[in-house]
């Protein structure tokens, strides 16, 4: 068979892996798939243009100075389903707690607004009123879960440590900040893992290595915001601004186009080379 052009070829070329036991399953299950895709275009965190907290802390300055910049998203490969199943899950985890201060007292505060940097405040997942400790959920694959265990990424412990702070200046003690790693693709939850971080000598007084780190958090994304600034103006493209290639940074990355590094066009190239 023959195309004539790259664009026959490409509208040919199968889209999905979806499938079904008749040519019309088959259509059918591409269409539904692709009712849960639109859906996830358009989830508030998709659509949100500021940054927060859990976004802080990614080790890529081109990531985050291009969503600073709010640069459309050129990364049009991943697949949303593990985002949507996360959305998911938080939303029920609100319930489950909600429901053990219902049975057992009031223990848990869920989905709470922070604001530890005036220009990005953010929902943290759960605070445990009786070990003084703010916890972060994270429903992962087995890859991630491997991770977790092994060496927690740098974004996550300062997304703790950003939520930590933003907890102190409501008024409350934080002894302790942790993700709580749930086996997303598992069959059972004997695999869930925590990870926790001392944060406080008292409830309040930030120990010296999170307070070192909390400041470089805070420095870093003033220079990220310059880089920003000077993007908007028109002083620098996104490919000027350093970028830390990650190969599961990048594919997940909003800002990711292979393309990028050949034609010279939107989007970062990440880890295809820049």
């Amino acid at each position: 068979m023959s195309f004539g052009t790259p664009e026959d070829f490409m509208s040919a070329a199968p889209k999905t892996a979806v499938g079904g036991n008749t040519p019309a399953a088959a259509a059918y299950a591409a269409d539904i798939r692709r009712a849960w895709v639109a859906d996830a275009e358009q989830a508030p965190r998709t659509l949100q243009q500021h940054l927060g907290p859990s976004e802080l802390g990614v080790e890529c300055d081109r990531q985050v100075v291009g969503k600073m910049a709010a640069l459309p998203i050129t990364n049009h490969v991943v697949d949303p389903w593990p985002s949507i199943r996360g959305r998911a899950l938080h939303s029920h985890a609100e319930d489950v707690f909600a429901g053990d201060n219902a049975r057992d007292g009031l223990r848990w505060l869920t989905e709470r607004r922070v604001t530890p940097h005036p220009d990005h405040p953010g929902t943290a997942d759960l605070y445990d009123a009786r070990d003084a400790a703010v916890d972060d959920h994270k429903f992962l694959g087995d890859t991630s879960m491997a991770k977790i265990r092994k060496d927690p990424p740098r974004k996550y412990r300062r997304q703790l440590y950003l939520y930590g702070l933003g907890y102190l200046r409501l008024g409350l003690p934080v002894r302790v900040v942790r993700i709580i790693a749930y086996p997303a693709t598992a069959a059972s939850l004997d695999g869930l893992y925590v990870h926790e971080w001392p944060f406080t000598s008292d409830g309040h007084t930030l120990l010296p290595e999170v307070a070192a780190e909390l400041e470089d958090t805070f420095a870093e994304t003033a220079r990220r915001r310059a880089y920003a600034d000077r993007l908007l103006a028109g002083e620098l493209r996104l490919l000027d601004v350093p970028a830390h290639i990650d190969s599961n940074e990048c594919y997940f990355c909003p800002l990711y186009r292979p393309q990028a590094g050949r034609d010279g066009g939107s989007g970062c190239p990440g880890n295809s080379g820049h």
